[in-house]
């Protein structure tokens, strides 16, 4: 910190009001997604020396992540022996909590403000429970954010210039660490150059920051797209090749997920607007900077048709730019009125925390973009707690019975596999298995992020199993705890088995009791379907 920022007490009370927000609704938000389990997967086989895969039987592998330098990450906590989930949570945490107070440290800089105004801004983005839900999670959305943060900030956290070292450096990490990190980062860039300081000094020296940036980050991408085609054969992970596509549907969709996002959380809305007040009175080259992070990010979000998960994932890299604009127009009015506003955001978006937001059922019904039938973002967080809970009880029982060199289908990829490393695990959405896209066709009905899926069945069909690795083993398995077998299985693999009777396809039924000493109530009922080959 230069030696004319003032420190004073009003200015830590600040600080430290905005992080205990932060932490008391990341506490409340804390959780690790399903998806985040297959990160975990990829970085186990590293650290266990059979390198970035997530079937080791597979001769050449599949690159089922987005966040290489993720995964690279979190397979040295694998290495030392520490919970991987754990090092995930705490590290997207710290992450979180460094983009606010960073957020805060631009804000003051570069607009003025006073210990009130930073207090505003920091109450802002802490309140956001998009913010605070993924400070954890698990995934890479966090420290991706502080990466494309760290580039803007490197560029214009200074009145004194751009410091292009940290600039190339948050800008190599945005590129490693997400598919889609270079596109933020040249967003930038770009509207940086567009609006370059009115000093030819400053302009000279931003303009070198910027073509250095640029060829740092440009090399980086080209090395690594190199690297993976030569290590799994393909330019595109095959995340972006399973939901890559434009469509009518997909672009509706998305304006769906723009829409829904800015109707639970209309203190987003509101910061964007005062953001635009007054808005050639500012440092001009930070707010376009600013304004173009945030748009083009919405803008990504309805390219790509949105995303399943709870509030707006897509949307964090953009909410310290919402913020900027927020301090900014905080800076442009009256006192009295800039706190009735910033009070207005924090409210509704502590209300939203705790499901009871203003915005009425209808208008969020009609904005409603998952192909089911309405809850809200709270509700969904809640349902992808609870499927994490039961797919790591279903995880634990399957890893008392299946051995390595085994194969079984399953739906989602993460969870349950990663708790069987060992298996070969084929799952239905293609994520890790390319073979879907041998007749998958994406659906209108289908969940954002999984336009494309195939029935179980499909891993059955004589042509597919020629192209795995390992014939399927398992074609479904169910736990049933003793208050809730009324019968020896549920009613929904009754019916598998008799379509796949009527297919000719022989399975056997396998029943394997669990108890207390492997961890689960007395008389639990795990129950496979073993397929049974000519």
């Amino acid at each position: 910190m230069s030696a004319d920022e003032k420190v004073d007490l009003r200015t830590l009370v600040a600080y430290g009001l905005a992080a205990l927000v932060w932490a008391w609704f990341t506490w409340r938000f804390a959780f690790v997604c399903d998806d985040a389990f297959i990160s975990f997967r990829y970085a186990h086989h590293l650290a266990e020396g059979n390198g970035l895969v997530y079937n080791p039987a597979r001769a050449v592998p599949v690159e089922g992540y987005s966040n290489f330098l993720w995964v690279v990450w979190l397979s040295v906590f694998d290495r030392l022996g520490i919970n991987v989930s754990v090092a995930a949570c705490h590290t997207s945490r710290i992450c979180g909590l460094l983009l606010l107070f960073g957020t805060m440290r631009l804000a003051a800089r570069r607009f003025s403000l006073g210990p009130g105004g930073l207090a505003a801004t920091g109450l802002f983005l802490a309140s956001l429970p998009a913010f605070d839900l993924w400070s954890t999670g698990g995934l890479a959305t966090m420290p991706t954010a502080l990466a494309i943060f760290g580039v803007l900030h490197s560029l214009h956290g200074s009145t004194t210039g751009p410091r292009p070292l940290p600039a190339v450096l948050w800008g190599i990490t945005a590129t490693l660490i997400r598919a889609d990190g270079i596109g933020y980062v040249i967003l930038i860039l770009v509207a940086t150059f567009v609006r370059p300081d009115p000093s030819p000094e400053m302009r000279k020296r931003m303009l070198g920051a910027i073509i250095f940036t640029t060829a740092a980050v440009l090399t980086t991408f080209i090395s690594h797209a190199l690297w993976r085609h030569s290590y799994y054969g393909e330019w595109l992970p095959n995340t972006a090749r399973i939901k890559a596509g434009l469509s009518a549907v997909r672009l509706e969709r998305g304006a769906l997920y723009v829409s829904s996002f800015l109707v639970a959380l209309p203190a987003v809305a509101i910061g964007i607007a005062m953001g635009m007040r007054r808005w050639r009175e500012g440092p001009s080259s930070l707010l376009l900077a600013t304004t173009s992070l945030v748009l083009g990010t919405l803008v990504y979000a309805i390219r790509v048709g949105g995303d399943f998960m709870p509030f707006g994932r897509f949307f964090i890299p953009a909410l310290p730019g919402v913020a900027l604009l927020f301090a900014w127009g905080w800076s442009r009015l009256v006192p009295r009125l800039a706190w009735v506003l910033t009070l207005l955001c924090v409210l509704t978006s502590a209300m939203e925390a705790y499901d009871c937001g203003p915005a009425p059922r209808w208008l969020r019904e009609a904005t409603y973009f998952r192909r089911k039938s309405y809850h809200s973002e709270t509700e969904h967080w809640r349902h992808a707690v609870k499927f994490v809970e039961s797919s790591t009880q279903r995880g634990r029982a399957l890893a008392r019975y299946v051995k390595p060199g085994e194969a079984i289908i399953v739906d989602a990829a993460g969870t349950i596999p990663y708790i069987v490393p060992d298996v070969c695990v084929y799952d239905t959405y293609g994520i890790v298995t390319p073979e879907v896209l041998i007749s998958a066709v994406p659906s209108a009905e289908a969940s954002p992020g999984h336009d494309i899926s195939v029935p179980m069945k499909f891993f059955l069909r004589e042509d597919v199993v020629e192209l795995l690795p390992l014939r399927p083993t398992y074609y479904e398995f169910h736990v049933t705890e003793p208050g809730n077998r009324r019968r020896r299985m549920p009613r929904y693999m009754e019916d598998v088995l008799s379509e796949l009777a009527e297919e000719g396809v022989e399975v056997q039924v396998e029943d394997q009791m669990l108890g207390p000493g492997q961890g689960f109530p007395e008389n639990t009922l795990l129950s496979l379907l073993r397929i049974v080959w000519p």
